[in-house]
């Protein structure tokens, strides 16, 4: 099992079972404890059952990769292409204008930290195969932003393991 940062509706279920929990610890041991000894280990108790729990977050989505579909009449797949060592000043949009120049470009995803927001220095592009093979070929090692990019074929991502 692991323990995610909760989201905002996890946290505010927390507060409302912590409140629960503190106030039906004060009235049950009543003026002997202290009150703010027994909020605190609601609070607690609030947090670590919303966040084993979920309480409050959408199911997260299946995370089984879909295979290449054809994207025209012409038989052509769609490929996803791996983009690293991006240099975290890129904009998603001038990205996008470098892998137009070899192709029509469907997707550009450049991906961020979940908790800081913060760009990871990595995405993907995702392009008609003859235009993606192009792309790849002329692209990987390029200077964009004053980095030198690595782009190849995106890899099948391993299914992900329940414990």
């Amino acid at each position: 099992m692991t323990f995610r940062a909760p989201s905002l509706s996890t946290y505010f279920t927390s507060l409302a079972i912590a409140g629960i929990i503190g106030g039906l610890a004060w009235f049950t041991i009543g003026n002997i404890g202290n009150t703010l000894l027994l909020l605190m280990t609601g609070l607690i108790i609030g947090h670590f059952f919303g966040s084993v729990f979920n309480i409050g977050e959408q199911p997260s989505r299946p995370t089984t990769k879909t295979p290449a579909t054809p994207a025209s009449g012409n038989g052509d797949e769609i490929k996803s292409i791996y983009v690293g060592n991006v240099a975290f000043s890129a904009p998603r949009e001038d990205l996008q204008a470098l892998f137009e120049a070899h192709g029509k470009v469907i997707s550009v995803r450049l991906m961020t930290d979940r908790v800081t927001r913060r760009p990871r220095g990595y995405g993907f592009v995702e392009m008609e195969g003859q235009a993606a093979d192009a792309a790849i070929a002329a692209l990987n090692g390029m200077e964009f932003f004053g980095r030198n990019l690595r782009v190849n074929e995106a890899k099948q991502r391993a299914p992900h393991r329940e414990e």
